[in-house]
């Protein structure tokens, strides 16, 4: 059997939620998008439309930055959130960004979505962006990037803050009973900002929030997305092993089959959105930070 790592990114989006499902719940989507009890049952609706043995929750990539201060808009249409306005205007005002408070808003009710699923027998998974994304949905990307020469001491400073964040929202996520968290931070990938940006920023600040959870994860696994997870393995921040899985399973399945055993904290080189699809190859990759 090859061993060969065949990785496609298909590239980060908003979960889509089918009409069909709306129409049959009679929920909104601005309810799906707000509210604890409509969000786990538009969940479960999807697990199941899917052919899924996995809940995910949240729907889109918004959270966390409305969390730390941007402007969402959540239109009641199937567009879903989107942004209104960044928090910050310029890289001098990153001066000013502060903690997530995870007891209020969206991401407190993603949270109590989260516990509420557990208690319903399902196996569930919390969509994380990564700290680099999180900032460039805070400010202007293209300012962001242009600052990080003149401006990089501001910039890690605001990461750190992001970085914080992310780990208690992370903690927080499996205090509530989350078995997975899906780690993704596509604005930071490799290919976007460099090998030495990657190493340096934005690949740093994912390597530092994922080392600081690797020992309180209690039972749960962190899935990182597989452009994050092949851009740690060629720069030298994890080393990955194959783990041969039994065949005819979905990727999911086979998830949730090792999430039961001993010692796996992290895997990747995979997409959490083929855990409906059946596996080419019985294998999955383990990942181990450095």
């Amino acid at each position: 059997m090859s061993l060969a790592i065949d990785f496609k990114c298909r590239g980060e989006s908003p979960e889509e939620i089918p009409v069909s499902i709306m129409n049959s719940t009679g929920i909104s989507f601005s309810k799906a998008h707000t509210d604890k009890f409509a969000m786990a049952v538009i969940a479960e609706q999807l697990k199941e439309y899917k052919g899924d043995c996995i809940c995910r929750v949240p729907f889109c990539l918004t959270v966390e930055a409305e969390a730390l201060g941007a402007k969402v808009i959540i239109p009641d249409e199937k567009a879903g959130p989107r942004f209104a306005n960044y928090k910050f205007n310029s890289i001098e005002e990153l001066v000013e960004i502060e903690e997530m408070d995870l007891l209020k808003g969206r991401i407190n009710e993603v949270l109590n979505c989260v516990e509420a699923l557990k208690k319903n027998g399902n196996t569930v998974a919390l969509n994380v962006e990564g700290a680099f994304s999180i900032l460039a949905l805070l400010i202007d990307p293209v300012k962001l990037y242009k600052g990080i020469g003149k401006h990089r001491k501001l910039i890690e400073e605001a990461l750190k803050v992001i970085e914080n964040s992310v780990v208690k929202y992370i903690m927080a996520g499996i205090e509530k009973g989350a078995k997975l968290i899906s780690y993704a931070d596509p604005t930071g990938a490799l290919e976007i900002v460099g090998p030495k940006i990657f190493r340096e920023i934005s690949g740093k600040a994912s390597y530092n929030i994922l080392k600081r959870v690797e020992g309180e994860l209690a039972g749960a696994m962190v899935h990182l997305c597989g452009k994050t997870s092949t851009a740690f393995e060629k720069t030298g921040f994890c080393k990955v092993k194959p783990i041969t899985v039994a065949g005819g399973l979905t990727y999911g399945e086979a998830i949730c089959q090792l999430e039961q055993g001993e010692g796996v904290k992290f895997i990747g080189h995979g997409c959490m959105k083929s855990t409906p699809v059946s596996m080419r190859q019985p294998v999955l990759w383990q990942v181990e930070l450095v």
